[in-house]
């Protein structure tokens, strides 16, 4: 019911609507370290992820599905919240190592210093001590200002860098949601700001509906399941 609610908000019409319940239907069995795994993900884009030292009381079943605690940091446990089918079955704790390419400080930087494309180094490194969130690219950072001071190898995170946000609120986006192999999308209006990663609010024009959301790129939300 709720999954139709969202594709008819998006504009579909009923035979579209039915195409994609169908196709979309079911799923592989999924463990947790794999429902992990695909949340971490999810959350962080293209990044290596080794899930280790689950602690969980949640069996293998179908559409079993991972929310990560809000506030989670990498390099120590991370708690999750499993559920299937839309209804919560338990939770689990584990070790997460993601190695990615991330910008890092060639050199130090003082607060509000403007940060260049030679201030910064790309490098594959596992990923430590921040919040599971996607990271900014070269892009992303060259430009910005330090938020402090920032020591030379320090990761070039948000939290360090003011990047501008991905979407902001009142941003006219463009929506998708995808159910198995059909992806659908519509355009709707952000209710909220935030950067690549994060989740926010956004009203279908079609329906004036409030539909929950990850932002995914620059003008591009994807509807949370």
């Amino acid at each position: 019911m709720v999954m139709a609610l969202i594709l008819i908000a998006l504009g579909l019409s009923d035979d579209e609507v039915r195409l994609a319940k169908a196709l979309g239907a079911g799923g592989p069995d999924t463990t947790v370290p794999s429902a992990i795994e695909r949340a971490v993900t999810d959350r962080m884009g293209d990044v290596l992820i080794v899930v280790r030292e689950v602690s969980t009381t949640v069996a293998e079943q179908s559409g079993l599905v991972a929310a990560i605690e809000p506030g989670a940091r990498l390099g120590q446990p991370i708690r999750f919240i499993l559920s299937a089918h839309g209804k919560r079955v338990g939770s689990a704790v584990a070790r997460i190592e993601v190695i990615a390419s991330a910008p890092r400080a060639r050199r130090a930087l003082a607060r509000d210093e403007e940060i260049t494309a030679g201030d910064i180094d790309m490098a594959k490194v596992e990923i430590k001590g921040v919040i599971v969130q996607r990271l900014p690219e070269l892009s992303d950072v060259a430009g910005t200002h330090a938020r402090r001071d920032i020591v030379a190898g320090e990761l070039l995170t948000n939290a360090v860098v003011a990047v501008p946000p991905a979407v902001k609120s009142g941003d006219e986006v463009r929506v998708t949601l995808t159910i198995g192999a059909v992806q659908v999308s519509g355009v709707g209006r952000a209710s909220g700001s935030g950067h690549v990663g994060d989740t926010i609010r956004v009203i279908t024009p079609s329906s004036r509906r409030l539909l929950t959301g990850r932002i995914v790129g620059r003008g591009a939300v994807e509807i949370a399941r």
